[in-house]
């Protein structure tokens, strides 16, 4: 009789994983090199568009079709590329945008003993502090619009690295790969293989906007993860995830349209303590709330930038009264956002997964229908797409991929018509179908079983 084997798993998956992860090595490597990478901008977007390729390949083609033979030796192989593409563009010269510029400023001005919402960079009683950065410098007429954790961060960096940039990205990056470790937490909570990291931790997105441009956002990522994270323990974590959620609030104020929702899990112990630490921590802001609200004024009237529905809402105004339009759609903005934060609040929370769907539906709501959307703002709900369903939600995903359209600007330093239209038309095609498909909004698909540690009986804790 002829014995017959059964086939061996193929290793070939794997093996081409590996050579895609090669092949952004050298990618990223070749992107370190460069020291004008906008100039011209089609080097940085051919480059952007290949590392982007290559990644939606490697996680969303390659990594399921790995045998669970082989699947020990994904997350290392994960983790331990994610941290060679940081650590090589990490020590190149900061590029794409000169906001780190305004980080060394603030700082210094807080070592010196000088509030950085006093006055704005180009105030003559701070002429003995400028310096060579200082000309290099934009929005020099602009008070300070960043918020005290970040004021905290650049206060620190300054001391250890004076006008080392590189030493900034150096801190940021640590950030970024605590944000790494905060979401294989969470997703080990979850139940859900940790190898969906790869959605994060090999998108070019973090890679070039905080470890090569040295972008300060990834901090509130960090603590508003953080807050997630202590969110599933009971008790005393009450006033640690509060502490952490003001710390992500005041690093970038759209963490602060979640206190609502995490109010509805822990009730008011942790409002109290969210309201405790916005005083307390806030402090800096507080003194000079006036001049940071016309810093904050200045930027929001004249840095409108790569936004989709609000300038396509605006122009359609347009036609109507060109005086009133920018005001109405601002209103309209408002509205939308304090819509979705009372639809996520205004029923009890299900359960963990419940949490992250809500916190997501509110942060993509609100980075879609304000004025400016920076690549780096998606950082906020990027840190979402291994962590709320199954799938990931490729629209976002595809978001962070045509966002870096925004640099075309630097081709003739004028926005082009067709950009909105490459970037957002895609996106939201793709959105609609994914929202048709699995109910997502309904959290038809959620894991209803991984819910909070709670009392017995306690409402806040049951399922909807």
């Amino acid at each position: 009789m002829i014995r017959t084997h059964p086939k061996s798993p193929s290793v070939l998956p794997l093996l081409w994983l590996g050579l895609v992860a090669a092949d952004l090595v050298g990618l990223y490597f070749f992107l370190s090199r460069l020291l004008y990478p906008l100039n011209p901008v089609w080097i940085y977007l051919g480059l952007y568009s290949l590392c982007f390729g290559l990644y939606v390949l490697g996680a969303g083609v390659l990594l399921p079709a790995v045998p669970r033979a082989f699947s020990r030796f994904l997350l290392p192989l994960i983790l331990g590329c994610a941290a060679v593409f940081r650590l090589i563009v990490v020590f190149a010269p900061p590029q794409l945008s000169t906001d780190i510029l305004l980080y060394v400023w603030d700082g210094r001005l807080t070592l010196h003993g000088i509030n950085p919402y006093h006055w704005a960079p180009n105030a003559l009683p701070l002429r003995s502090l400028r310096d060579p950065l200082w000309n290099q410098m934009e929005y020099k007429s602009y008070q300070s619009i960043y918020m005290p954790v970040s004021q905290g961060i650049f206060a620190l960096a300054n001391a250890l690295f004076g006008n080392n940039l590189i030493g900034y990205k150096c801190i940021y990056t640590l950030f970024d790969f605590g944000v790494i470790g905060l979401l294989l937490s969470i997703l080990r909570r979850l139940g859900r293989p940790l190898t969906g990291i790869i959605w994060y931790a090999w998108c070019p997105l973090p890679i070039t906007e905080v470890s090569l441009a040295g972008h300060q956002d990834i901090v509130g990522v960090f603590f508003l993860l953080l807050a997630f994270t202590l969110a599933m323990r009971p008790g005393r974590a009450v006033v640690w995830t509060a502490l952490a959620l003001v710390a992500a609030a005041l690093t970038k104020g759209f963490a602060l349209l979640l206190l609502p929702l995490f109010v509805r899990v822990h009730g008011k112990a942790l409002l109290i303590w969210a309201i405790f630490g916005l005083l307390y921590l806030g402090m800096p802001l507080w003194v000079y709330l006036p001049q940071f609200l016309h810093g904050m004024s200045q930027y929001l009237e004249n840095v409108h930038v790569n936004s989709g529905l609000f300038n396509w809402i605006t122009m359609a105004l347009s036609l109507i009264s060109s005086k009133y339009a920018y005001e109405v759609t601002a209103k309209l903005s408002d509205a939308a956002i304090l819509g979705v934060v009372y639809w996520s609040a205004r029923r009890p929370i299900a359960s963990y997964p419940d949490l992250l769907r809500r916190a997501f539906v509110v942060l993509g709501v609100t980075l879609l229908v304000i004025p400016t959307l920076f690549p780096w703002y998606l950082l906020w709900t990027l840190i979402f797409v291994p962590l709320i369903s199954d799938k990931p939600r490729y629209a976002f995903v595809l978001l962070t991929g045509l966002s870096v359209l925004l640099y075309t600007y630097y081709v003739s330093m004028l926005s082009y018509w067709w950009v909105p239209i490459a970037e957002y038309v895609p996106f939201y095609l793709l959105l609609f179908w994914e929202l048709r498909q699995d109910g997502f909004l309904r959290g038809k698909n959620e894991d209803r079983h991984v819910q909070y540690p709670g009392r017995v009986g306690d409402r806040r804790h049951t399922l909807d």
